[in-house]
């Protein structure tokens, strides 16, 4: 069961960044990072929201040779994220949260035979539990490339 180390390294980084938020005033996490654009709050439960369809939906499917579901469409699932993120009462609670689920996540993910190999929904495309979770590493990168721009 020996894992990746760079990309579970990598995911647990991320999860730091987004920590490093619990020091920050709550107007500063809720002001849309540029006009048109998601808060810091709305980017982290978006991403907490993905953490914990990943949880409960992909890493229990996680055997050798089997077939995940496909993702949800992403536009839904993303308003579906923004709209349950209103449901904490504030970004530290939320922040908070994105760390147990984060944590499970990557627990769960760890503790996965590393070997198996497995694709998702009609996709060809052979996966491990260290590919899989190197999309969301990299999708992680995207958001803090945003918020990175602001803070600069």
């Amino acid at each position: 069961m020996k894992s990746t180390t760079s990309t579970y390294e990598n995911y647990q980084y991320n999860m730091e960044f987004f920590c490093s938020f619990l020091t920050k005033d709550e107007t500063v996490l809720i002001k849309p990072i540029s006009t048109g654009k998601w808060s810091i709050k709305e980017i982290i439960g978006h991403i907490y929201f993905w953490d914990l369809f990943l949880l409960e939906n992909m890493v229990p499917e996680m055997k050798d040779n089997s077939v995940l579901p496909d993702f949800p469409d992403h536009d839904t699932y993303n308003q579906k994220a923004i709209e349950s993120i209103e449901s904490f009462r504030d970004s530290h609670s939320l922040l908070e949260e994105f760390v147990i689920t984060r944590n499970k996540l990557m627990d769960k993910m760890e503790s996965l035979d590393q070997e198996v190999t497995f694709t998702i929904g009609k996709n060809k495309r052979n996966y491990t539990p260290e590919s899989f979770l190197r999309m969301f590493v990299e999708h992680d990168m995207h958001h803090m490339e945003q918020i990175k721009s602001l803070t600069d």
